[in-house]
């Protein structure tokens, strides 16, 4: 699609004749009146009347020269010409993609194996898996509550014809980045390992054959280690840590970087913010229910009563009352009784 537009200088043009007219009637009313009222009155009056006058001549002035009391204009006056006409030629495609005007630029870190692909491998050969000895970037990540991390992780390998759009743009220089990501995989990590079967009599439970702190550790020690890491001390990199206890073990050594939390239940305040860090969604393991729900035959209504606290590492449950943290943990009250009339109008039934 093409657009034209022509200009030129714009021509001084004289006043509309219909508008002058109106003018002149209505300021000759207004000058008979003001001469009539004017030396029959008292000084103060006068006064009064010459300021009133005034300010209604002033907003007759500006109501009939205001675009809304103006006659529609006619095409000819309008201040364009082809003899000085410049053509611009605008292509509009509706298959174009919208770009963002400053997409966020992000260096992916090349992690060691060990970080990434091999913790997903550790997965599998702690459930029995084979080695792999081919490219493990074949690997399927075990799908699980916390996997934002792996959504990341593939959304930045895509290639650039692939990311057009994006509100994030991948750069291969980390000096040119606005924020670094680390792709370690912290949430599964910490499920890499089982958990142990109750051990027979006698026989004493195999050792794990991966070992999560270990990891933390390592990943930390090399992150130390890196140079733009060191330039600002970690604050401008990325670290998913979406699993309450991922990371738990360096949780301190990374707080000054941006963590991408599910929720600040085992932070502290000088951990983990909403100044820096940033909430984003779990998946939900229970898969929504599609059928019929027949809320038609139900005739009673169960009510939980309650709040949610952050979890706590001893054992609690309804028959356990601490009275020295009586404000923070009480029993959720679940009640039950029949639906009256009203209720099942509330509610549809």
């Amino acid at each position: 699609m093409v657009l034209q537009l022509k200009t030129r200088e714009r021509i001084p043009r004289s006043p509309s004749p219909v508008l002058a007219r109106k003018a002149n009637e209505t300021l000759t009313l207004l000058h008979r009146v003001w001469f009539q009222i004017y030396w029959k009155v008292s000084p103060a009056k006068k006064f009064l009347a010459t300021v009133s006058v005034v300010l209604v001549i002033y907003a007759v002035i500006n109501y009939l020269d205001s675009p809304i009391a103006s006659p529609k204009l006619d095409p000819e006056e309008l201040p364009f010409v082809a003899d000085e006409a410049v053509s611009v030629s605008i292509s509009l495609r509706k298959d174009l993609p919208v770009y963002p005007e400053n997409p966020v630029k992000i260096y992916l870190y090349d992690l060691p194996r060990r970080f990434t692909y091999g913790v997903i491998e550790q997965h599998s050969l702690a459930r029995g898996g084979k080695p792999v000895v081919d490219d493990v970037t074949n690997l399927s990540y075990p799908g699980h509550q916390y996997m934002s991390e792996w959504y990341l992780f593939r959304d930045l390998l895509r290639p650039d014809p692939e990311r057009i759009g994006s509100a994030v743009v991948r750069v291969s220089d980390p000096a040119d980045a606005d924020l670094l990501y680390v792709p370690f995989f912290s949430s599964l990590s910490l499920i890499v390992n089982p958990r142990q079967p109750a051990s027979e009599s006698g026989l004493v439970p195999a050792r794990p054959v991966y070992n999560d702190e270990e990891t933390q550790v390592a990943l930390v020690e090399w992150l130390e280690e890196q140079e733009y890491w060191k330039k600002n001390n970690g604050r401008d990199h990325v670290i998913t840590a979406t699993d309450p206890n991922a990371l738990y073990k360096v949780v301190d050594r990374v707080k000054n970087s941006v963590l991408l939390v599910s929720d600040f239940g085992r932070l502290r305040p000088d951990q983990g913010s909403l100044v820096k860090d940033v909430v984003v969604p779990y998946s939900h393991r229970i898969s929504s229910f599609e059928g019929d729900v027949g809320v038609g035959n139900r005739n009673t209504l169960l009510i939980f009563m309650g709040a949610r606290y952050r979890k706590e590492n001893q054992s609690w449950n309804h028959n356990h009352h601490d009275s020295k943290d009586d404000s923070r943990r009480r029993p959720i009250t679940v009640k039950r009784r029949l639906l009256t009339d009203e209720d099942q109008k509330c509610y549809g039934i």
